[in-house]
Order: structure tokens, then sequence, then C-alpha cells
């Protein structure tokens, strides 16, 4: 197939493309790394599948530049939605289980609007907390292994590995689903235990109202299609 893929030379754009090339397809990629930003995305695009990665991802910038953040998470999404819709590509995009908690915010918002604005036969994946190589180094994980913590918070997180959500993705592009997607390992994990067992000690207070205390997603529909996440953060040391 001939896919498009946004956001293709970021976290898991990176490992996404890699594993749809050795599959053998033909990879359209749109990243500002390339210097292909999605403001010029075109308006009669050519592929078989569009993969919209792009997007802004960080909560608390997302209070401090709401309209940077609906910009590029709504307006632009809209873009490559209405265009790919033109042309009857099939699009599936990056949701975020921060929408179980829409309304707490701009960040979440963007996401779920995102969610009511793209097309009816489009797939969008609800990932939980992304971890793995290449992550943003502010990530929760990649700071247990930096061992750059301050503290942690009494939040219980569900952590998929980039390499669940790539397998995943490609679930949805072998069967015919649509509609809202959960993509998490489906297991409650204590930040607090998390960083325990990988031995470092900092202080555990509460968390910010503005955060879920959890985001566990049971990855139905995925599993229903024969997906099952293979790598769990407790099994592994993610530092020394």
């Amino acid at each position: 197939m001939h896919i498009i893929v946004t956001g293709s030379h970021g976290f898991i754009g990176t490992h996404l493309c890699k594993h749809l090339e050795l599959q053998g397809h033909t990879i359209e990629a749109w990243d500002t790394k390339l210097g292909k930003d999605i403001n010029d995305f075109p308006d009669k695009p050519k592929g078989d599948l569009c993969i919209h990665l792009a997007a802004l991802a960080d909560i608390k910038k997302s209070f401090k530049d709401p309209d940077v953040f609906w910009q590029q998470n709504v307006v632009l999404a809209k873009k490559v939605f209405d265009a790919c819709a033109n042309e009857n590509i099939k699009v599936i995009y990056a949701s975020s289980s921060a929408c179980l908690g829409w309304w707490m915010h701009p960040y979440a918002i963007s996401k779920y609007v995102n969610e009511l604005v793209a097309p009816t036969d489009s797939v969008g994946i609800r990932f939980s907390t992304v971890w793995g190589d290449g992550a943003n180094p502010v990530t929760l994980v990649e700071k247990i292994k930096n061992k750059n913590l301050q503290y942690v918070t009494t939040h219980t997180r569900d952590l998929i590995h980039v390499s669940d959500v790539v397998t995943a993705i490609q679930t949805i592009i072998d069967n015919d689903i649509q509609g809202i997607v959960d993509c998490g390992l489906g297991i409650a994990i204590k930040i607090s235990d998390l960083v325990a067992y990988n031995n470092i000690d900092v202080p555990v207070v509460e968390g910010e109202n503005y955060e879920l205390d959890s985001n566990t997603l049971s990855s139905t529909t995925l599993r229903q299609h024969g997906w099952s996440p293979k790598v769990n953060v407790m099994d592994e040391k993610l530092c020394n």
C-alpha cells in the first residue's frame, strides 16, 4: 500500500514507519523535520491509507498556549481528515486516553474534538501512556531511566510499549475496524511502585487536579481481533 504518515519522524511515527517499510509498504512521510508541515497538506492527496500522528502532546504547555494546540491538533487535523475523505482515503489517527477526562485541559479537549470531527469510517486510537526508545526525555519512564525525578504522584498509569502500539496499528490495518479504539496494556500501575521497583527513592505527592487518577484501557476491540500487548514495564529494569 501507499501509506501517508504524518508525524513520521516523531516517537511513534519513527517506529511505525520502520515497521511498515519492512512490510513492503510505500511511505509518504510528512514531518516538520523533513520540511513538510501539515499546513501544506494537499487538498487531493494520493494514497491508500493515511495514518495521522502529527500533534502537540504536552498537558502543561496546552494551558499556556491553548490556541496553538487548537490550531495544530484540531484545525490542521480537520484539514487532513477532509482532504482524505474527499479522496476516499481511510484515516487512522492518534487520539489519547486523556479523552477519558476530555474537559480537564486544552490538550484533552483538542483530542476529543478530533474524535467528533473525524470521518465516519476512520479509526481513532486512544493510546494510554506510551513508552520506549526515542520517547521524550520529560516523560515518566524516560525520567526514571535517567534518574531525573524529584517526586512521584499518587496516580496509576497504563504504560503501553511503543512496539505494542505498532502491532495495534497493524491490527487495525489488517481488519475492518472503525470508530474509537483503546490501546493500552490494561493494567493500572502505581507510579510509586514503578519508581520503587527501579530503586529510586523520592517523595510521593498528590497529583495535579487536571490529571486523570488512572488512564487504564481494556483495549477490548483490539483484543477481539487477536492483538495482545507483549511488554510490561514492570518486567523491565529501566535503570541500574
